[in-house]
């Protein structure tokens, strides 16, 4: 898990797991140059006051800003080849400086439906000249950045909690309630006082996370969205298939639909014999 993750984004994890430690919102990025090689890094730093960081607690310190903070033109004439991986879709301050910064390459872990901006690249003239590349990761990195920053919000409990965490449920809803559980659990806090290497707790999170999406029959992914708009609200599931379930996945995880389907084409051979 952890080891298969590009470089950049292991450190873009990373710095957004150094946020969260700082009591600030778990939010990382990374610039990179056309080899790979990483030319500055960023962390949100919104509520931190343990840094000389002159944008610290603002409302200017976000991961991006701070990736990007200080980057010269003269001293980086290749910019336009750079990469700027966050784990966050950028927000309309932190898009619109990589625009003016000559980012052209930016990429992004989880999809923000709250405050994300990207979709402003098609939206501007002045901006689709600039031809920017944008790629949306998803996946499990954006699951563990779900998980974490879902958890770290239910600590905080801002006045917008609902709204904020709706919002993200369109994306992954699982993701939500596996940070909401996790949370209860005090998992990040004890992790961050166990001094506990990001990369056994990204192995953790997403084993967790794996396990919930995993269908105790097949032992794949079981595609469920835990929301009305998932298939399984608009079929039929047969109360017989339960009893196939093992003692300790029932009422803990979701069928797929494959097994749905084939256990009631079994249903149906039987009935027509």
């Amino acid at each position: 898990m952890w080891n298969k993750l590009d470089k950049p984004w292991q450190e873009a994890i990373t710095m957004a797991w150094e946020a969260y430690k700082n009591g600030t919102i778990p939010i990382g990025a990374v610039l990179v140059d056309k080899e790979g090689n990483i030319i500055s890094k960023g962390r949100n730093q919104i509520f931190d006051a343990n840094t000389n960081n002159p944008m610290a607690g603002t409302n200017m310190a976000h991961a991006e800003m701070d990736a990007l903070f200080g980057l010269k033109g003269k001293d980086h004439p290749d910019v336009r080849t750079y990469i700027l991986y966050t784990t966050m879709e950028p927000c309309p301050m932190c898009f619109g400086t990589a625009v003016m910064m000559n980012i052209r390459n930016i990429s992004f872990g989880a999809r923000d439906t709250y405050a994300g901006a990207t979709g402003l690249n098609d939206k501007l003239d002045y901006i689709k000249r600039k031809n920017i590349n944008i790629k949306y990761e998803s996946g499990e990195i954006e699951a563990f950045q779900l998980i974490l920053q879902t958890a770290y919000e239910y600590e905080r409990q801002p006045y917008r909690l609902e709204e904020l965490l709706g919002a993200w449920r369109s994306v992954n809803n699982i993701a939500i309630d596996c940070g909401k559980e996790l949370c209860n659990l005090g998992y990040f806090p004890q992790a961050a006082r166990d001094n506990k290497p990001i990369e056994e707790i990204y192995n953790e999170v997403i084993n967790k996370y794996r396990e919930i999406r995993r269908c105790p029959l097949c032992g794949g992914d079981n595609g469920c969205t835990h929301n009305k708009d998932c298939w399984c609200f608009s079929t039929t599931i047969p109360k017989g298939i339960f009893d196939l379930l093992p003692e300790d996945k029932k009422g803990k995880t979701c069928i797929c639909k494959s097994c749905v389907d084939k256990y009631k084409e079994t249903l149906d051979i039987n009935t027509n014999n």
